[in-house]
């Protein structure tokens, strides 16, 4: 087992970090789906965050263990791990896609609402479940290319090909969907209170967005330098690919951040959960203090009545 300073290898330092990080990306994006749904936040657009929310909980709650497990496992020397290492790849490959289509059906959506507002009002509820269920369908489809490479059935090149493509096609729409927006809301007229709205929203989801590129793009961008043998031979690989990593999995933090400070729904609801989780508390307590005074007076009565019978 390497010791607690050598960072270029795996050691209790890197499964503590990334065991912290997991449980913050969970509770985090279980209390953002729970505020959403039960807080009257059930808008329209927030299904998407929803969405969103559920590809980043999964992070937390597969991808991460996974990475944690497979990494100690090649540590201890224990055994090759072929098999989980391939299973840790295929979650780590459909949860980050997921992620990142999210955020880009996210951006379509806001487009939408702040270019053409009227349409944007007649949207049925079946545009919004076509707008969640596409990104898992696309993240389906890439995932299904990886496991034709793993069992030969198409070159790695082509894969490195597809692989570009996919991580291409969503950030080439969020950056068509932002430049429209930004472009839109200046020439925009009409209900201004409508206007400030589903501005704010973007300005938003746009911090969201730029935040989660931040820290997802450089892993990627390894990756294809990896592929193509860009770098070969770096001395300090495994530590640079576990900051890079950690980096990638604090993506699904992004929202979890942002939204408190951004959406006044969100925080306000967030405020009243935690004030009412903390009446409670104070109400249990000052309920348990008369019950301990009426036991400590029932036994002195019971002592003086003990003392007299004698």
């Amino acid at each position: 087992m390497p010791s607690v300073m050598d960072f270029n290898s795996w050691n209790i330092v890197w499964t503590l970090c990334f065991g912290l990080l997991a449980t913050v990306i969970v509770v985090g994006n279980l209390l953002t789906i729970w505020i959403f749904l039960k807080r009257r936040l059930r808008k329209r657009a927030h299904f998407l965050l929803i969405s969103l929310a559920v590809a980043d909980l999964l992070v937390g709650l597969l991808t991460v263990p996974l990475y944690i497990a497979i990494n100690t496992i090649l540590c201890l020397g224990l055994s090759n791990c072929l098999l989980g290492s391939s299973l840790y790849q295929l979650t780590d490959i459909f949860t980050g896609i997921a992620s990142i289509f999210a955020l880009a059906a996210i951006s379509l959506e806001r487009m939408y609402a702040i270019g053409w507002p009227f349409r944007h009002r007649t949207l049925t509820f079946r545009v919004y479940i076509f707008a969640i269920a596409m990104p898992w369908i696309f993240t389906t489809i890439f995932t299904s290319v990886r496991l034709l490479l793993y069992f030969s059935i198409i070159a790695f090149e082509n894969y490195v090909y597809s692989l570009v493509l996919f991580l291409s096609t969503p950030l080439l729409v969020m950056c068509i969907a932002y430049f429209i927006v930004w472009k839109k809301q200046k020439t925009m007229m009409g209900n201004r209170n409508h206007v400030v709205r589903e501005t704010r929203l973007a300005k938003t989801l746009f911090n969201i967005t730029a935040a989660s590129l931040l820290t997802w793009l450089p892993f990627q961008i390894l990756n294809v330098l990896l592929y193509f043998g860009v770098i070969r031979n770096f001395p300090y690989i495994n530590i640079t690919a576990h900051i890079i990593k950690f980096l990638q999995f604090s993506n699904s933090l992004v929202n979890v951040i942002i939204y408190p400070f951004r959406i006044s729904e969100f925080k306000n609801a967030l405020l009243q959960m935690l004030s009412c989780s903390m009446s409670s508390r104070n109400v249990t307590s000052n309920e348990a203090a008369p019950i301990r005074q009426l036991t400590l007076g029932q036994l002195n009565y019971n002592r003086e009545l003990q003392l007299s019978n004698y």
